[in-house]
């Protein structure tokens, strides 16, 4: 009786875990078989911040090389392209020093993004994706700069991770 059960719970588990498509993420891809590579043009920008976009787009480039289930390539030979416009740039204070100087600033960033299956010549995913980092100013302007930049840099990294698994992993 319990090689039974035992045999039973271990067929049942292998066929929940194959069944549902299970896979680490990463490691496979819900993808149609024809998507086998993907273009990112440059960002549009209609933040108020100038050439950030420029920042975001490499960056977001980088996560799908990094991520290597897509050839990365030119427009005319991919599958997948990705238009993408930065939309929204905004700061804000979240908390002030004693002083009543900003000390922890949030940045907000806004992307909408269309991505079309050129092979079908259909829209395969359009989105408006939002991300928020925070930093600390303080009273050295240089040092205050520094922290905003990097936390634009963790802003898009963020950005272009979600986008490789909205894509890819379609989550």
């Amino acid at each position: 009786m319990k090689q039974h059960i035992k045999k039973n719970w271990l067929f049942n588990f292998c066929l929940l875990f194959s069944g549902c498509g299970y896979h680490l993420v990463g490691t496979g891809s819900t993808l149609p078989a024809h998507i086998k590579s993907i273009a990112i043009p440059v960002f549009e920008n209609s933040s108020s911040q100038p050439e950030i976009h420029r920042e975001l787009t490499s960056i977001i480039l980088r996560s799908f090389i990094n991520d290597g289930r897509l050839k990365v390539t030119n427009k005319d030979d991919a599958d997948l392209v990705m238009t993408g416009a930065l939309t929204y740039y905004d700061t804000r204070t979240a908390s002030f020093s004693s002083e009543d100087l900003a000390s922890d600033i949030i940045i907000e960033l806004g992307v909408d993004i269309e991505v079309t299956d050129q092979v079908k010549n259909k829209i395969f995913l359009k989105q408006k994706l939002k991300t928020q980092w925070d930093y600390k100013s303080t009273s050295d302007i240089s040092d205050t700069e520094t922290a905003r930049l990097r936390a634009l840099d963790d802003a898009y990294n963020e950005l272009g991770t979600r986008l490789v698994s909205l894509i890819i992993d379609q989550f």
